[in-house]
C-alpha cells in the first residue's frame, strides 16, 4: 500500500521529533468567565460562531498534542490546498473543510459580508483592553480585568468573553504557523479534540 502513497512530508524513519509540545493555548479561562460574567458567558455561549468552540471546552474534548504531532509529522504532499493527507497505519487519512465542516458545524465559507473598519481609540473598551504598556495576557485578563468586570456595563462584559474566546483561536493559529504549519492544520486540531 506504501508505494501507491504520494510522497511523504518528511520520509518514514526521518520525522522530527519533538522535545516539547506547546501547551499555552489552554481554554480555563473560559472556566473563569462562566464563574464571573456568567449571564454574559452564557449569551456569546448561544452565539452560533462561537457555540462550537465553546462546546469543545464545556465537554472536556481537549487534544493530545503529541497524537497532532504525529500526524502532522506523517503529512503526504498534495496539490489540494483545502485538505490534508496523513499516513496512519500506513494507510492514507484525509481531512479537507468537508469533515471540518461535519466535526465542527462551523462554516467553511466566506460570506462577503465582512467590511474592515480602522481601530479608532475612543477610550472605550476596546481601547483599554488592546492599548496597554503592558502585554495583555488570559493571566492579567484572569487577576484583573474579571475583578474588576462586575463594574463594567453588560456590553463590555460580553466583550471581554468574546476576547478570551478569540484569544484561543488566535494563539492556536500562531502556535501553528510558528511550527510552519498552515490555516488547514487546525482544522485537523479542532477535529482531534
Amino acid at each position: 500500500m506504501d508505494s501507491e502513497l504520494p510522497k511523504r512530508l518528511h520520509a518514514e524513519g526521518a520525522e522530527p521529533q519533538c522535545d516539547k509540545i506547546n501547551k499555552c493555548a489552554r481554554m480555563s479561562i473560559l472556566t473563569d468567565l462562566a464563574n464571573g460574567v456568567k449571564s454574559e458567558y452564557t449569551e456569546v455561549k448561544r452565539d452560533p460562531l462561537f457555540a462550537k468552540i465553546i462546546a469543545i471546552h464545556e465537554n472536556r474534548l481537549h487534544f493530545s498534542a503529541k497524537l497532532v504531532h504525529s500526524f502532522m509529522t506523517r503529512q503526504l504532499v498534495t496539490a489540494k490546498k483545502h485538505e490534508l493527507w496523513f499516513v496512519f497505519a500506513r494507510r492514507p487519512l484525509r481531512f479537507s473543510l468537508q469533515e471540518f465542516h461535519a466535526v465542527t458545524g462551523l462554516k467553511c465559507v466566506a460570506d462577503g459580508n465582512s467590511d474592515e473598519t480602522n481601530w479608532v481609540d475612543d477610550g472605550g473598551f476596546w481601547s483599554t483592553m488592546l492599548k496597554t504598556h503592558g502585554k495583555i495576557s488570559f493571566e492579567t485578563i484572569r487577576k484583573k480585568h474579571l475583578q474588576e468586570a462586575n463594574t463594567w456595563t453588560r456590553v463590555d462584559r460580553l466583550r471581554l468573553v468574546y476576547l478570551c474566546v478569540g484569544f484561543f483561536v488566535t494563539i492556536s493559529l500562531i502556535v501553528l504557523r510558528t511550527n510552519g504549519n498552515s490555516i488547514e492544520t487546525l482544522v485537523v486540531l479542532l477535529s482531534l479534540v
